[in-house]
């Protein structure tokens, strides 16, 4: 199977402003994040690769085929998941019912089709435990959650389903240190696996010590494509905000021709 998964000349307008212009970058294996200051377009990218927002113009190719990622569950059915700041969790449903909302697992008993809670239960409670970010009872409601508590759900359900892609916007921003220690290990665990995860974040030390590749997003454009190993905090940060004078130290095979 072809594993490609790539996005070319996507275009996003929101009432005349244009949140991304001609976006085309071809995700790799490994982990690519993806850089830039606020109002870059990379949040709008991430709500179009996870069915939250449709794109005006462009081509989202997965496995070697054009795909038309209609909303977040067609999203998950084609194994992409995702993590945002304001989690995709469904508030009113608690932990267990999130984990495998739209997925669950059934049996038959009397020859009637039921929902299989015990093995829910049981899965839930090996996922999380996996995750290492300690949680109440799962069968509490997650709004009762705090936000590193539903992040380790979101990430716990991406586990489970062995996602073919994991999205991930801020992942850390709601983590206290030892929370993000845990969940940089897991999402290191699911690269060594084969997920493709695309990392949207300000951390710039953690996209340093954690990518394998660095795109750099500019007032909805991608200004250029690194490697971790080939280019400093300083230099992205130079990137981002359009220093020309510094973009100019980092070796021109990686800098898109256009630093607009």
């Amino acid at each position: 199977m072809d594993e490609k998964f790539s996005v070319t000349h996507i275009a996003k307008s929101y009432a005349g402003v244009k949140a991304l212009q001609d976006v085309s970058i071809d995700f790799a294996s490994g982990l690519t994040a993806i850089v830039g200051d606020n109002g870059a377009g990379k949040s709008t990218l991430m709500k179009i690769l996870s069915g939250v927002v449709h794109p005006d113009h462009g081509t989202i190719v997965l496995n070697g085929e054009s795909v038309n990622i209609s909303n977040p569950v067609s999203a998950r059915t084609m194994g992409i998941e995702s993590l945002y700041q304001d989690l995709a969790l469904a508030d009113t449903l608690n932990v267990i019912e999130n984990m495998f909302l739209g997925r669950e697992i059934v049996t038959r008993r009397f020859g009637i089709q039921v929902l299989d809670e015990r093995a829910m239960a049981k899965a839930t409670d090996a996922t999380i435990a996996r995750v290492k970010i300690r949680l109440p009872n799962p069968k509490t409601a997650v709004r009762y959650l705090s936000g590193g508590q539903r992040q380790a759900v979101a990430l716990a359900r991406a586990l489970y389903f062995q996602a073919q892609v994991l999205l991930l916007d801020e992942p850390t921003a709601a983590l206290g240190p030892k929370e993000t220690s845990a969940f940089n290990s897991v999402i290191k665990e699911l690269v060594d696996s084969g997920t493709r995860v695309v990392m949207v974040t300000h951390n710039i030390p953690q996209v340093i010590e954690m990518a394998d590749s660095i795109v750099v997003m500019r007032a909805g454009r991608v200004v250029a494509k690194v490697g971790p190993q080939e280019t400093t905090e300083q230099q992205l940060l130079a990137f981002m905000v359009g220093s020309q004078e510094n973009i100019e130290e980092v070796s021109p095979q990686w800098a898109e021709t256009n630093h607009r």
